[in-house]
């Protein structure tokens, strides 16, 4: 990721954890993802460029998820240049409070665009209220479903997001110009 990405990412998360003050990870993982899917369906973009990754509980945002267990005094092998600069914006949190993120500090309200935050207001109102159950199934999508089959922890593809997320064909196709262009 780079600075810009890092920013992004940064005022994402924190934007979801002022409105709450205490969200659980599991629900900000489903919470994000669902925003970066139907942002990506509806926009041809993600809010965030972080990869969501299968996991067994459903999709995850890999790079947050190194800053999460960074937290928790796991040792992460990644660059831990995204982790850096986290460092001082989450409290500490443990198995006891329910693993329950608190911002230190408020979200960067230039980092996020109006698409961004209706997207992620959607998605926090829809979801945050859900049981963990539910929402594992319900992020259990094709996109899900198809990187699971190559094992866990493989990246899950933006088009397949995009499919799952109820993406147009021509959605799809701008999407993909747009993937093949970033490559050159």
């Amino acid at each position: 990721m780079v600075k810009d990405d890092i920013l992004k990412l940064k005022a994402t998360f924190l934007y979801i954890l002022n409105k709450d003050k205490s969200v659980d990870m599991y629900h900000l993982f489903k919470i994000l993802y669902f925003a970066n899917r139907d942002h990506l369906a509806k926009y041809g973009r993600t809010i965030t460029n972080d990869t969501y990754c299968a996991l067994p509980q459903g999709p995850v945002p890999s790079e947050l998820y190194d800053v999460i267990k960074t937290k928790k005094g796991v040792e992460v092998k990644s660059w831990g240049f995204v982790a850096d600069n986290y460092s001082d914006i989450l409290s500490s949190f443990s198995a006891e409070s329910g693993w329950k993120l608190k911002a230190l500090e408020r979200h960067d309200e230039d980092e996020l665009s109006k698409t961004d935050k209706i997207c992620l207001d959607e998605s926090y109102e829809k979801h945050i209220v859900m049981d963990k159950n539910y929402l594992q199934r319900l992020s259990h999508d094709n996109a899900y479903e198809k990187a699971k089959t190559r094992g866990y922890n493989t990246p899950i593809q933006t088009i397949d997001i995009a499919k799952a997320g109820g993406s147009s064909d021509e959605m799809v196709e701008y999407i993909k110009e747009i993937e093949a262009i970033s490559l050159m």
